[in-house]
């Protein structure tokens, strides 16, 4: 995985009516076996045909093959999600599928029943599968423009040095600026960019900044998923810039909105 897919991949929506090679989907089903989470917490993968098990999305022109994806409840389980599901979308980017996160247009009950939901599960999202068409719907083209699905936050709204009282420019960012420029590019739920981050010497402190309405009992906190996704983004962008670290859990005590809480914290290592 690397920088250019994160940069080249786009939420698609419509799709050539094309049937997914057999030695194709293969490939598919053995990725998600070996997909792990973040922080312990796995998630299990369910690959989906929209006919065979009646599901569906009123957003989703010409593909019927969908994986979803379901965590059982417990501490970091959003995270986690997001970081492992996103990972999985950045691979099928990278064998040639064009995938979109959804959450909210989606038949929920019908997924739900789908990919045999218990009581203590949550299945947050689903992405369909396939090849992007040549075109994007009138549909679609609406929804990204109603979202601003291309547009971001300035860099200083969205990272800190040192405290929250302290903005970061770019130019100030150092090694830490190919992460934040990828953490920048991910996709979150109607575009709120949740992430707020926070450098100090060799630690990245990551923030969720809580947008009313966002956490639910039938999806979690999704935001909280957007957080996963930030951090898989941040991941791969370290890695390719030869960082090596990893994510821990303990809290800097910095001082925070009330409406911002702490995720994580990525440590450099030797």
């Amino acid at each position: 995985m690397n920088t250019e897919i994160i940069r080249n991949r786009k939420s698609v929506r419509t799709y050539k009516e094309q049937p997914i090679p057999e030695q194709t989907m293969n490939r598919v089903r053995d990725y998600l076996e070996h997909d792990t989470g973040l922080f312990e917490v796995p998630v299990a993968f369910s690959i989906l045909n929209a006919r065979e098990d009646g599901v569906s999305s009123p957003v989703i022109l010409g593909e019927d093959t969908y994986v979803a994806g379901k965590y059982k409840k417990q501490k970091n389980a959003e995270i986690s999600f997001g970081y492992v599901f996103e990972k999985f979308i950045l691979y099928a980017t990278s064998i040639g599928f064009g995938t979109v996160w959804l959450a909210a247009t989606i038949d929920r009950k019908a997924f739900e029943k789908a990919v045999h939901l218990k009581e203590d599960e949550v299945m947050p999202a689903v992405t369909p599968i396939g090849y992007a068409a040549d075109k994007r719907s009138i549909c679609e083209s609406m929804m990204r423009k109603g979202m601003k699905s291309d547009s971001r936050l300035p860099f200083e709204e969205l990272f800190f040095h040192g405290s929250f009282q302290n903005p970061l420019n770019e130019s100030d960012a150092d090694i830490w600026q190919l992460p934040f420029e990828m953490v920048r590019l991910a996709p979150s739920a109607t575009n709120k960019q949740p992430w707020r981050v926070v450098t100090e010497k060799d630690r990245v402190h990551f923030y969720e900044k809580k947008t009313k309405g966002y956490a639910k009992e039938a999806t979690g906190d999704i935001q909280k998923v957007d957080l996963g996704i930030a951090l898989c983004h941040f991941e791969i962008a370290a890695e390719e810039g030869g960082l090596k670290g990893k994510f821990i859990q303990s809290d800097p005590g910095i001082t925070a909105a009330e409406d911002t809480e702490y995720i994580a914290t990525y440590i450099l290592e030797g």
